[in-house]
C-alpha cells in the first residue's frame, strides 16, 4: 500500500511539474498612498498599447513550475490609482498622436509605462514565487509629443509559505506595490508637473 501511495505521489509531481499557474500582480489599491503627496490638480493620461494590455508573461515559480500573468492589464488599476493620487484625475488615452482627443479630455501629460518583471523561488515543493521583481520605465510626454520626464521605479516582493498559503500572488503584489509607491514619490517630486 505504501508503495502505491509513493507511486501516486511521484506521478502527481511529474504531471504537475513544469506547468504555468496564473497569478495576479494587482496590489490592494488602498495601500498605494505615499506620504507627502501634494495633488497637482491636472488631468494625467496614460497609454497602454492594446497588444501589451493583452500580453501574457511566464516566469519561474517554485518546484520547477512557472507562473503566468498579464503585467499591463494587472497593473493598470495601480497606475491609474497612483496618477489620481498625484494629479487628481487620470484617464486612459487611445492614441498618442490624436491631439484633439487629448484636448477634449483636458490631458496635460501622457504617461507611457514599460513594465518588466522577473520571479524565482527557493522552494522545491510549492509553486508560488517566493521572490518577485518589477521595474517600471515610465516616459511622460506632453500632448504635442515632447518628452517631459522619464523615470525608472523598481520594487521587490518576498513571500514564504506561511505568507502566501492564502494568496499565491503575494510576492508579486508586494513587488508591484513597492514599484508603484516608488513611482508615485518620483512623480510627486518632478517640478515640471507643477
Amino acid at each position: 500500500m505504501k508503495a502505491l501511495i509513493r507511486l501516486m505521489a511521484i506521478g502527481l509531481v511529474v504531471t504537475t511539474a513544469g506547468c504555468a499557474h496564473m497569478i495576479n500582480l494587482t496590489p490592494p489599491l488602498n495601500t498605494l498612498e505615499a506620504e507627502g503627496i501634494a495633488k497637482v490638480g491636472k488631468t494625467a493620461g496614460y497609454y497602454i498599447d492594446p497588444a501589451l494590455r493583452s500580453k501574457t508573461v511566464t516566469t519561474p515559480g517554485g518546484g520547477g513550475d512557472k507562473v503566468s500573468y498579464m503585467p499591463y492589464a494587472d497593473v493598470e488599476p495601480a497606475l491609474r490609482n497612483v496618477l489620481e493620487r498625484v494629479f487628481g484625475e487620470a484617464v486612459p488615452v487611445a492614441s498618442l498622436t490624436d491631439q484633439q482627443a487629448l484636448a477634449n479630455q483636458h490631458v496635460a501629460y501622457v504617461f507611457i509605462p514599460t513594465i518588466t518583471t522577473s520571479s524565482s523561488s527557493n522552494s522545491a515543493f510549492t509553486w508560488p514565487p517566493t521572490h518577485f521583481e518589477m521595474t517600471i520605465d515610465c516616459r511622460v510626454q506632453s500632448p504635442d509629443g515632447a518628452t517631459v520626464w522619464q523615470g525608472v521605479a523598481k520594487g521587490q516582493g518576498e513571500a514564504v509559505f506561511d505568507d502566501f498559503k492564502h494568496d499565491f500572488s503575494l510576492a508579486a503584489r508586494r513587488a508591484t506595490k513597492a514599484a508603484f509607491l516608488n513611482l508615485q514619490v518620483q512623480i510627486n517630486a518632478v517640478p515640471a508637473f507643477r
